[in-house]
């Protein structure tokens, strides 16, 4: 009973306290990998000496499975602070901030007691939520956007605002946040389907409708598809995607694995979220919170399920990252309506006890998972006498890793002359290092010349390859 009360008393304090640390967290090792591909791809489109026509053009080239919101608000945020890798990477840190603010916020939206502090702890420091919080891609914005999404969802739907203006305020504001959520990320029209669907089950089950809801949906929609048709409609036309999962992969764990740092926590995770989903179906089926967010969570994986049987597999664990929302927030608030103290707190204990061990493995001995060009280029800038070094693009007519390199730490790359490679090695060039990204089959790391080069030295980082070349 004290510590009830002491948590009643200073819940802000220690929410606030949890979220720093959170973010400090995200902030501490924000430049500890390279970039990946993906992210030179986003800072490549988003280059803010770019006409918005060339942004289009560049987007279309390279990014065309997402949409452009993501990059267009990247080339903004670069334009007023600088076009640098290390600049860019604040933006998703932003984003996770705010959204590590808005998973304590919701939570107590949907259940007010103190059940919004371990949903803030969870969010807090998770792995899957810091490491994209680190990385220039849209999933912390996608993320930010639904959790605010279903925020003011909940809002409008208990009709909590009785003065009329700040009503309107709220739809509008909903309207927005909605269109923005569904035109970052495809994906996050589960949420709107749910929410529909949500409103049906509401409508038969309570005999409550809410006809604010019902005019927001209908201008969303019209709004989203305004946006966006050219868009779906091309994305429609696809047979196949590079990145498509393999259906065992979604089917072992749900991708909880992936979600919460390994085997053992994601299947902690998600026979918690089962057990208490089972254990208290009547709380959740009477409860109209609950029942979106199992709805969510359910849609998450049945509509990609189904449209990857009818047309191709599309599903890959970051696309559904907003699936994180339910799954935490549920686990945290039906934690708290276990009536057994016994068993509801050997749930939050082993929760907060086996998470907290796998935040000190990820965190404080985490390997680096991405390509270390700057660790290359380190090499050959204290190392090696030969400074010009010629980057084999991924593309024809792309600059994707010579724009990357040139716009890292100036003092980096002062002594060094950065050439980017598409068809021929200048003919002024007697010597120099061929920089080559691994992974990626179809670059060869070689020259076409090859009679012409001799062969000196073969130097490898991470997922990175240089090959030192002399004229013969």
């Amino acid at each position: 009973m004290i510590m009830h009360e002491i948590f009643k008393k200073n819940s802000l304090a220690i929410y606030l306290v949890i979220v720093f640390i959170g973010i400090l967290t995200i902030f501490s090792q924000l430049h500890f990998e390279n970039f990946w591909l993906d992210e030179m791809n986003s800072f490549w489109v988003s280059d803010p000496t770019l006409s918005l026509n060339e942004t289009i053009i560049r987007h279309k080239k390279s990014d065309f499975h997402n949409p452009i919101l993501f990059n267009l608000i990247l080339k903004k945020f670069l334009y007023f602070t600088k076009y640098d890798p290390n600049t860019a990477r604040f933006l998703p840190f932003i984003f996770g901030s705010i959204t590590l603010l808005f998973f304590g916020i919701l939570s107590y939206q949907v259940k007010k007691n103190n059940s919004f502090l371990l949903t803030t702890f969870l969010a807090s420091i998770s792995i899957y939520i810091i490491k994209y919080s680190q990385e220039v891609r849209p999933y912390t914005l996608l993320l930010m956007l639904s959790t605010i999404n279903i925020y003011f969802y909940f809002i409008i739907l208990n009709e909590e605002i009785k003065i009329k203006f700040y009503n309107y305020l709220i739809i509008f504001i909903f309207i927005i946040i909605s269109v923005l959520n569904y035109s970052t990320n495809p994906f996050s029209l589960i949420i709107f389907f749910s929410q529909i669907i949500h409103i049906i089950f509401i409508y038969f089950y309570f005999n409550k409708k809410n006809k604010s809801l019902i005019f927001c949906f209908l201008l969303i929609l019209f709004f989203y598809l305004l946006l966006n048709y050219n868009y779906l409609t091309y994305q429609i036309s696809f047979n196949s995607y590079m990145l498509s999962a393999d259906i065992s992969n979604v089917i072992d764990g749900l991708y909880f694995p992936r979600f919460f740092g390994s085997k053992i926590m994601g299947y902690t995770y998600l026979i918690t979220l089962l057990f208490l989903i089972f254990y208290l179906n009547k709380k959740i089926i009477n409860n109209i919170k609950y029942s979106l967010l199992v709805i969510i969570f359910i849609f998450s994986y049945l509509i990609p399920f189904i449209y990857g049987l009818v047309r191709t597999p599309v599903l890959l664990d970051r696309y559904i990252i907003f699936v994180l929302i339910p799954v935490i927030v549920l686990i945290s608030c039906l934690s708290n309506e276990i009536k057994s103290r016994k068993i509801r707190y050997f749930i939050i204990s082993i929760l907060i006890t086996s998470t907290l061990l796998n935040h000190y493995l990820e965190i404080l001995k985490r390997k680096n998972e991405k390509p270390e060009f700057i660790n290359m280029i380190e090499y050959i800038q204290d190392n090696s006498l030969e400074k010009n070094i010629i980057i084999k693009e991924l593309y024809p007519n792309s600059n994707l890793f010579f724009n990357y390199l040139n716009n890292i730490n100036k003092n980096l790359i002062k002594n060094l002359n950065l050439i980017s490679f598409n068809k021929n090695i200048p003919k002024n060039i007697n010597s120099f290092w061929l920089l080559c990204y691994k992974p990626n089959k179809s670059i060869n790391c070689d020259t076409k010349e090859n009679k012409k080069w001799q062969l000196q030295k073969i130097k490898t980082t991470y997922l990175v390859e240089a090959k030192l070349f002399k004229l013969n």
